[in-house]
């Protein structure tokens, strides 16, 4: 909504009591006697109530800022009571500016101060429960879109650890993957390797249930993690035999440290298809875990061709449009977290670099462990 679709909005809601005040006022003039046209009455009423329209904004912030939720309680509570008693003198004022300009003159012919004081402790009341009332509806509102943008979170992220998880089965199940783990097998069981065929079978079986019975959890500890991707390059040592080399830099600190689900198979499997498969040359993949100034690095490094950074950009839009790969982990670490980033680039010695940044956060255990 428009800042000035908002300003009217909030004028209109205050329209409402000024009508009812104003009914109430032509009313009791018509039984003192003293009768006047309808028009004074709501002349004489609405400017007080549209002062508070004028004050709202004021008091919606100052329950912001001083949420009784919120321990002082106490001490809050007499700040927003000194606060609505405050507020209440332009709304007395506007009061008895626009009742002495319009209205017939009071037989007691009391002056604007007498007037204005007499209106004011006269309506401390319900001067007092407007002031909560507005403050009481905006906290409302506020929890109310705090629960709706909360919805609406927890639904984008459990579609993203869905498509994540889709992704991961889709890779396993890739022909390019699957096959050429199939074949192998094949050939192993030719070469009579028996030992290694079936080595090989438990890794794929295994593999395929972990995704499947994937948990639900949108962050898992950084030691599961690790060994769903121990399982799948695993297979694919075996796949490129003497070729692939596979080096793991995991601080044993950082077991317990919380990470996406599935957020570094799409890294991986970016290392093998662009990079491994690739290159007759090409022998290495490293996956490493850091910290760094209360942040949680991983990375995924391979030493294959090193696409430039056109055809990096070229890849991920690619990736993008399929939902798969960085486009949909950058995705996920944006509403998981906020601050958090995730980039492929080439390596210094060539071979490409994928590289994600998030907050340190270890499970709720090891924080207690930690404390103990």
């Amino acid at each position: 909504m428009s800042r000035p679709a908002a300003f009217a909005l909030l004028f209109g809601v205050w329209l409402v009591p000024a009508a009812v005040s104003s009914v109430e006022t032509y009313a009791m003039m018509q039984l003192a006697g003293r009768g006047i046209p309808f028009w004074r009455a709501m002349a004489a009423q609405t400017p007080q109530w549209l002062m508070y329209g004028v004050l709202s904004p004021l008091i919606l912030h100052i329950a912001e800022r001083l949420p009784l939720h919120r321990a002082p309680r106490l001490a809050k509570l007499i700040a927003h009571g000194t606060l609505a008693l405050a507020l209440g003198i332009p709304y007395a004022l506007a009061a008895t500016a626009s009742y002495r300009a319009v209205m017939p003159p009071s037989p007691s012919n009391m002056g604007f101060t007498g007037m204005a004081l007499s209106w004011y402790l006269s309506a401390l009341p319900i001067m007092l429960l407007t002031y909560f009332a507005v403050a009481g509806a905006g906290t409302a509102v506020h929890w109310f879109v705090r629960h709706r943008d909360a919805e609406l979170r927890s639904a984008k992220l459990e579609t993203q650890l869905t498509d994540a998880r889709l992704a991961a089965l889709r890779s396993q199940l890739h022909p390019h993957f699957l096959f050429n783990s199939l074949n192998a097998i094949t050939v192993l069981i030719r070469d009579r390797d028996h030992d290694t065929a079936e080595r090989m079978l438990e890794l794929l079986s295994e593999l395929l249930r972990s995704t499947l019975r994937a948990t639900t959890e949108h962050r898992i500890p950084v030691a599961d993690e690790v060994a769903f991707i121990r399982r799948y390059l695993a297979i694919e040592e075996i796949r490129f035999s003497d070729r692939l080399r596979v080096n793991y830099d995991i601080d044993p600190a950082l077991d317990q440290a919380l990470v996406p689900a599935l957020v570094l198979q799409p890294l991986v499997e970016n290392a093998i298809r662009h990079g491994i498969s690739r290159s007759s040359t090409a022998s290495r993949i490293a996956v490493a875990a850091r910290t760094q100034n209360d942040r949680l690095i991983l990375e995924v490094v391979d030493d294959g061709p090193g696409p430039a950074a056109a055809s990096m950009q070229t890849q991920e839009r690619s990736r993008g449009k399929s939902g798969v790969g960085l486009a949909n982990t950058r995705d996920r670490l944006a509403v998981l977290y906020g601050d958090a980033s995730c980039e492929l680039r080439p390596g210094v010695n060539g071979g490409t670099i994928a590289r994600i940044e998030i907050p340190l956060e270890l499970a709720a255990h090891a924080e207690q462990l930690v404390k103990a």
